[in-house]
């Protein structure tokens, strides 16, 4: 079979639920024929093998770099069949001479950088450099990889500081590949200075927190009783050393991507207020929404086959509640051991609602913890969010990216942040109840047990179901013709 001639696209992975989205492009390529997808994550997730055999199935192929051990897997010989015929794209800087130009194969480090250099002691100064040597490493790693394969695009569903994305959109740019990340996550500057406020890694002193005031304050982020970077100290003046450093690391997507592609409008507008350019934010939605859309239009039938299949009470309405993960070492919110979290969103509505209650595990959820949902008699789906929300008449959730589909659904939704988050996402949304405690958590359950409270926000949310996203099934076709047309 002669692939190269199709055109190619390059998809990351980084957590299960990025194999999902992309499963639904590998999908349409196979159908259409317009391209096929290489599925490539640098680590090893936990269901590697099930990813590999779907990804197979579907005319596609799924990449890990890491083993089970943390050995280095054998990533050569599986895409051996996979390898471009045609001559790979040249480089940036060569193709410029080809146009007329002489450019150096790196770019210079700016003077700034340089000056900085020279202020740090030889000890900081040997540790950035080290990293400074890893972040190109890893870009021509991932530059050659692009090449070899004759890729035509790359998708993230996030452009994250901490993970290697940088260096993915870093190769495609010397290639003149597009770089675009799907995402549906929310901008929050908090929710890193959350995480990571009593990590020693990222904690600096008085005099690292000096330098990093003088020259990069925008890494900087210090409280009461603590001081840190976004990523640690020397990796962070690494990245603007080699120019790979977003424009302000506490947010997601804010590097060098050449479009960051958001589900509604609503959501661009928040990108655009936190400093994003306008010209690289475009609302064309995201393909999880086609599968909403899909499952929205066929409502009543899932509806009715999903209270077959669970047993549900056909005269009840369904409330949806999505499981956070466990997030309790890293936060100060309403509860220290997980148990008491997996309780909030298990036994208290259960025993609250006179509702049929389905439950949808984060994918980082271990095994161990949905057995014992089940065995205490809690349905849990062994699928996405967007499998029941769309059959819901209400949504449970937790500061979680998935709020924004059931309102692009037109659910009531009942927001509660245990973590304490304390986010500005929802707040002035008239269909989300935000809580923080779990007695304002037990009476707002017990207010949407009343039928004309629920009813009237149902109405809210409604109206505004369009402002979080359009149902109609197009997300993918506008995606794929952003990419390759």
């Amino acid at each position: 079979m002669n692939i190269s001639k199709r055109k190619r696209l390059f998809c990351v992975v980084y957590e299960p639920g990025n194999f999902n989205v992309w499963t639904k492009l590998v999908e349409h390529g196979r159908k259409t024929g317009e391209f096929d997808c290489i599925l490539w994550s640098p680590y090893c997730l936990p269901e590697s093998m099930r990813y590999q055999d779907e990804a197979i199935s579907n005319g596609s192929v799924y990449i890990e770099e890491t083993t089970p051990s943390g050995g280095l897997a054998d990533i050569y010989s599986r895409l051996s069949g996979w390898l471009s015929a045609d001559f790979p794209r040249l480089p940036d800087d060569l193709a410029a001479i080809m146009d007329g130009a002489s450019t150096p194969a790196d770019p210079i480090p700016s003077a700034a950088a340089l000056d900085f250099l020279e202020e740090l002691s030889d000890s900081d100064r040997l540790s950035v450099l080290r990293e400074v040597d890893i972040i190109r490493r890893r870009i021509n790693f991932c530059d050659d990889w692009l090449a070899r394969l004759g890729v035509d695009a790359v998708l993230l569903a996030e452009d994250n500081v901490e993970r290697d994305s940088y260096a993915w959109i870093a190769g495609a740019k010397r290639r003149q590949i597009k770089s675009v990340v799907v995402s549906y996550g929310a901008l929050s500057e908090q929710e890193a200075i959350n995480a990571y406020k009593r990590s020693q890694i990222h904690s600096v002193d008085q005099t690292q927190a000096n330098f990093i005031r003088k020259w990069f304050p925008h890494w900087l982020a210090e409280g009461d009783d603590f001081r840190i970077t976004r990523i640690p100290f020397h990796t962070a003046l690494a990245r603007e050393f080699t120019n790979t450093a977003p424009f302000n690391p506490w947010l997601v997507n804010a590097g060098h991507a050449d479009s960051i592609i958001v589900e509604s409008q609503r959501m661009r507008n928040s990108y655009i207020d936190a400093g994003f350019s306008g010209h690289s934010v475009q609302s064309i939605g995201h393909p999880t929404q086609d599968t909403l859309a899909l499952k929205f239009l066929d409502r009543d039938n899932l509806r009715s086959r999903a209270c077959e299949r669970y047993g549900l009470d056909k005269s009840l309405p369904i409330a949806a509640i999505a499981m956070p993960p466990d997030n309790t070492a890293t936060t100060t919110g309403c509860y220290t051991e997980y148990s008491e979290v997996i309780r909030a969103f298990s036994e208290i509505p259960n025993n609250t609602l006179h509702m049929n209650i389905l439950i949808s595990p984060h994918p980082n959820i271990p095994n161990y913890v949905r057995e014992h949902l089940a065995a205490r008699g809690y349905l849990c789906i062994n699928g996405s969010a967007s499998d029941i929300i769309p059959i819901a008449d209400l949504y449970i959730a937790s500061v979680s990216s998935t709020i924004k589909w059931a309102m692009s659904c037109g659910l009531p939704i009942l927001n509660y942040d245990c973590y304490n988050y304390n986010y500005n996402d929802y707040k002035q949304c008239l269909q989300v109840i935000e809580v923080n405690s779990e007695q304002l958590y037990r009476d707002s359950l017990e207010l949407l047990n009343i039928p004309e409270k629920r009813a009237r926000l149902t109405e809210i949310a409604k109206a505004e179901a369009q402002e979080w996203g359009t149902l109609d099934g197009g997300a993918t076709d506008r995606l794929i013709h952003l990419l390759l047309g």
